[in-house]
Order: structure tokens, then sequence, then C-alpha cells
């Protein structure tokens, strides 16, 4: 009756992320549009195999969805368990009044961060929308900031005539121009600035607080493009989300 095998889920906005977790390490990680639960089984199907297999996820969606979701993996795995956001969890400490209200997703990266690196960090997470969130070394979550994901800033101009068929580009290399002779090159570059120097401006008030040098992680799946980075301490993670609940799933 031994469960043999962890998946993970990662349940965002406009994605749903899956992994196989064995030691902590991740394998096999798929990303899946939301609007695509029936390959989801499908694979859930695949990859567990007659095995017994437990399920260990995180979700922001909608209660409709949730319920089309829990109804499929009921019936694949020999356990399903949500991670909900807490007051505390271990000796990390939630900074909301109303911890349900902060997603599960940054909760779950609040508590991996803390976990892992047990420094002052900073999380910056690059998705539908982009949150950050800075944890202490004690585990005390201060809060964090939000800003718009890529997607909902090109909707900014989706009313004028001219911009609206305009789409950010993903660089694949950084660019030495700051002024650019298209718009759409303008469009994405201008997103890039307003999101490096938000960034920038915060991880450098938490460093003059800490009075020390603040971890800056990354994570996402545009964490990679973010360029202009001011930090001398910087960790890259896409999919920390599924690396927290991977190393949370331990303790519950």
């Amino acid at each position: 009756n031994e469960i043999v095998m962890i998946v993970l889920v990662d349940i965002g906005n406009s994605q749903i992320k899956v992994a196989i977790s064995k030691n902590a390490n991740l394998s096999r990680i798929k990303n899946f549009s939301l609007k695509d639960l029936y390959l989801v089984k499908k694979y859930f199907i695949d990859i567990c195999n007659k095995e017994k297999s437990s399920l260990f996820y995180s979700s922001v969606s909608s209660n409709n969805f949730e319920k089309k979701f829990r109804n499929i993996t009921n019936s694949i795995f020999t356990k399903v368990t949500q991670f909900k956001s807490t007051k505390s969890f271990l000796t990390v400490k939630n900074a909301y009044k109303t911890p349900n209200k902060l997603g599960s997703d940054r909760w779950s990266q609040v508590v991996g961060a803390h976990m892992i690196y047990k420094s002052n960090t900073m999380i910056v997470s690059c998705g539908s929308v982009i949150s950050v969130d800075y944890v202490t070394s004690k585990g005390s979550h201060k809060g964090g900031i939000l800003l718009s994901g890529a997607n909902r800033y090109t909707k900014c101009f989706f009313d004028i005539d001219n911009l609206k068929d305009i789409k950010l580009t993903r660089k694949t290399k950084p660019s030495l121009n700051v002024i650019e002779r298209t718009t759409a090159k303008q469009i994405s570059t201008g997103y890039e600035l307003m999101i490096s120097s938000s960034i920038n401006k915060i991880y450098s008030e938490l460093n003059r607080e800490s009075g020390q040098d603040v971890l800056l992680l990354l994570t996402g799946s545009y964490a990679a493009d973010i360029s202009n980075i001011v930090a001398k301490n910087k960790i890259i993670e896409p999919h920390f989300v599924l690396k927290s609940l991977s190393v949370i799933e331990n303790y519950i």
C-alpha cells in the first residue's frame, strides 16, 4: 500500500504545471493550458501507470475549475492534498491579516524560500501577474507588491487602433538600446524597463533596511527574460512553486 510516486501540480491563472518529485528533485516537468484539462487527465493516467501515486497541489483557479480538477484527480490518485495559505507553516509566518487572501502559489514560494535558503529573500514571480514577496531569514513574511503581467500590459493598448495587434516579444539576448526605432520594440522595451526599474527600486530599499545583501529569487515562466537587474545575489528558478511544494510535501 506504500505510495511510490508523488505528483506535484501548480495551477495558475493561465497554466497548469506538473512535475514528479523524488527526494525533493523534480522530473518530467510539463506545462498545460488551463483550457486543456482533458490533456492533463491523460497525462496523469500515463505517468501513474497503475502505480500508487499521491497528488500535492497548489491552485489559484476558480471554484468551478477546482471542482472539475478534483473530480478528475480523485479517481486517479490514492491521495489528493491541496496546499492552502495559512497563518503560519512551521516557522514561517504569513504577513496577511486574512491569510487565505494570499495566493497559495505565493505562500508556497515564501515557505519554500525560507526552508531552502534561510536568508532574507525577495521573491519575484513572473507569470500572469508579477508578484513580489519578502521573507526574512527568521521566516517572517513582510508582505509584497503586485505588478502587471506581460499579457495584461499589452491590453492597455487594445483601444488604440494602430497598437492593438502588437504583442510583447521575448528577447533572445539582452538589448543595449534604451531608445527603440519600431513601435513593437518600444512597447516591449518599455515594459522591460518598467518592471526592472520597479524590481531594482524594491530590492535597493530592502537591502538598505536589512543592512545586508538580500537574495533575489526570480521565479516563473518569464524569470529568465528579465534583464537589467542590479543584484549581487541572484537565483533564477523557473519552477519554484513546484520545487517549494516538493519540500513542503515532506511536512504535510
